[in-house]
C-alpha cells in the first residue's frame, strides 16, 4: 500500500503520494481547502491504494504546537476521525517545518512556476522526509 502526504493550508491542500514500494515521494496535486476536500481525499485513498496518510503539522522552532499547528489540526480533525473510524487508516502527524522553504529552493533552481506548484511539492518534501526517517529505522 502506498502512502500519501498532505500539506494543509488555509486555501489549498498539497498532496503527494509514494510509489508502490514506498521509496519515492511524488508531488500529486493541489486541491482547494473547501467543503469538498474530504471527499477528494477519500477518493484518492481508494484510487491510489493508500495505507497511511502523513499530515504535515507546522510546529514552531521549539518543536511545540503553536497557533498555526493548532489551526491545521482543527482543519483536519474531522477528516482524521473519519479515516480512522471508516477504514482503520493509519494517520501520522509529521513535523513539516521548512518544507515550503525547501520546496521553493528546489523549484527556484528549475524552470517551474514556484507559486503555482509549491503546495504539492511541499507535501512531497513532507513525505520524502517521512520515508527517509523510516528507512533509517530499518
Amino acid at each position: 500500500m502506498r502512502m500519501m502526504a498532505l500539506d494543509i493550508g488555509e486555501k489549498n491542500i498539497g498532496i503527494a503520494v509514494s510509489d508502490k514500494t514506498n521509496t519515492l515521494a511524488v508531488p500529486y496535486s493541489i486541491e482547494k481547502n473547501d467543503d469538498n476536500f474530504e471527499k477528494t481525499i477519500y477518493a484518492l485513498v481508494k484510487q491510489k491504494d493508500i495505507g497511511k496518510i502523513i499530515i504535515g503539522i507546522p510546529y514552531n522552532l521549539k518543536g511545540k504546537a503553536g497557533f498555526q499547528a493548532k489551526k491545521t489540526i482543527d482543519i483536519i480533525e474531522k477528516l482524521v476521525k473519519k479515516l480512522k473510524e471508516n477504514s482503520n487508516m493509519d494517520v501520522v502527524f509529521w513535523d513539516e517545518r521548512f518544507s515550503t522553504k525547501v520546496s521553493k529552493n528546489r523549484l527556484s533552481d528549475g524552470k517551474k512556476k514556484v507559486k503555482d506548484d509549491i503546495d504539492k511539492y511541499a507535501a512531497a518534501v513532507i513525505l520524502e522526509d517521512y520515508l527517509n526517517f523510516n528507512k533509517k529505522l530499518q
